[in-house]
């Protein structure tokens, strides 16, 4: 054997690695052919002839198990090392979900399997570890998937809610409209915060279910909505998903929502985040672009917090920024808040945007704000969000 590197080289005939032996790194084949073969009953069998670009020994950088096989050079071969601490990391990022799935499988296979020699006190202690930290994923997938499952039932069964929460003038005080935002009342968790479950509605598809649910209830609400409010231009907002944005069938949805419940398009506001844009600039843009053809507006939520904010104002078809809370909370006390918030409202209204601060809490916050020239707030000043039947006229 020849270690070129990340490479090496084996001589026809040469053993890669045998049944039992510690499985560490996987290999890829450069050049030549490999045999697998396994041990029964005394007797060993070939049982695959794999050549070049085929990957083997893929089982032992997730599983940390002895090999199962033995693999033999059957030509001089160049194989490529892959080392389990490049996929680690990989893995560590994925989806518990989908690591429990590939943990599941390849458990079965070793029951299947089996493998040709006991575990050394060393490996049982490993084993120990590993097993450990499979029972946390096990755990996490499980608790993710009943949740999934609950999102899907939830659909069907009506528990989700919309809540509305103002968003004033600041100079006035006056309601000039809502942003729509959803809540679930679980039947054994009680209220579940949307931060515990829309990400992952975003992860499993399911976002793109609740985006339009959304979108439906805030129109068939808004007639009785609108009567809160005398304000000259009246608005909803209703937040819009990464996972909604993915071709011209969502405008059409969403066209066929607004005249389903007559909803006056100039009164729809559909907020998104620059994680929308990035993800797919060009679509984006396409189809924002179509969203105002129907006279739809648009907001950017989460303001200054994203990675390309004056390239999302300057291509796209944008007439609101809001102001993320992490700045308005601070503004009074951080310098650096403070000409955030300042800089975010010079810029957009020297581009003709409206401005919204999102979190205000206080009347020093407020009078700041109304200094700065913003021109909307929400935040609990103002109200917290509430059903639709508990708001009043103002």
């Amino acid at each position: 054997m020849l270690n070129n590197l990340h490479r090496t080289i084996y001589e026809k005939g040469e053993v890669i690695f045998q049944e039992g032996d510690a499985g560490d790194c996987a290999y890829l084949i450069e050049e030549g052919v490999v045999e697998i073969s396994v041990t029964v009953n005394g007797l060993e069998h070939t049982v695959n002839q794999i050549g070049k670009k085929e990957l083997f020994g893929e089982v032992a950088l997730i599983d940390h198990m002895p090999r199962t096989a033995t693999a033999r050079a059957q030509v001089k071969v160049v194989l490529i090392i892959i080392q389990r601490n490049m996929v680690n990391e990989l893995l560590e990022k994925t989806d518990p979900i989908v690591r429990h799935l590939l943990l599941v499988i390849l458990e079965r296979y070793r029951d299947r399997s089996g493998t040709a020699q006991a575990l050394s006190a060393s490996q049982l202690i490993d084993q120990a570890d590993i097993a450990t930290k499979r029972n946390s994923i096990r755990g996490e997938a499980a608790q993710k998937l009943t949740m999934s499952s609950d999102i899907g039932y939830a659909l069907l069964e009506g528990e989700f809610e919309m809540y509305y929460q103002p968003i004033c003038e600041l100079s006035s005080g006056q309601v000039a409209g809502y942003e729509a935002l959803i809540r679930w009342h679980h039947p054994r968790l009680g209220l579940v915060s949307p931060l515990d479950f829309l990400w992952l509605a975003e992860k499993t598809g399911q976002i793109r279910e609740i985006g339009f649910w959304t979108l439906e209830r805030a129109c068939r609400d808004w007639p009785t909505l609108c009567k809160s409010t005398n304000f000259a231009a009246p608005f909803v907002s209703v937040n819009m998903s990464p996972s909604q944005l993915t071709g011209d069938s969502f405008v059409e949805d969403v066209k066929s929502i607004i005249t389903r419940y007559q909803m006056p398009p100039a009164e729809l506001k559909l907020e998104l985040t620059e994680t929308v844009i990035i993800n797919n600039s060009e679509l984006a843009l396409h189809l924002l672009n179509l969203l105002t053809d129907l006279g739809i507006s648009l907001a950017i939520d989460d303001f200054g917090t994203g990675h390309s904010t004056l390239d999302t104002l300057n291509r796209y078809p944008i007439e609101t920024i809001k102001v993320d809370i992490s700045f308005i909370s601070t503004m009074l006390t951080s310098v650096r808040s403070g000409e955030i918030v300042n800089s975010s409202i010079s810029l957009a209204h020297s581009l003709g945007m409206d401005v919204v601060a999102e979190g205000i809490e206080t009347e020093e916050v407020r009078n700041k704000l109304i200094e700065l020239g913003c021109n909307f707030g929400q935040g609990w000043l103002f109200g917290k969000p509430s059903e639709l039947n508990n708001i009043s006229g103002k």
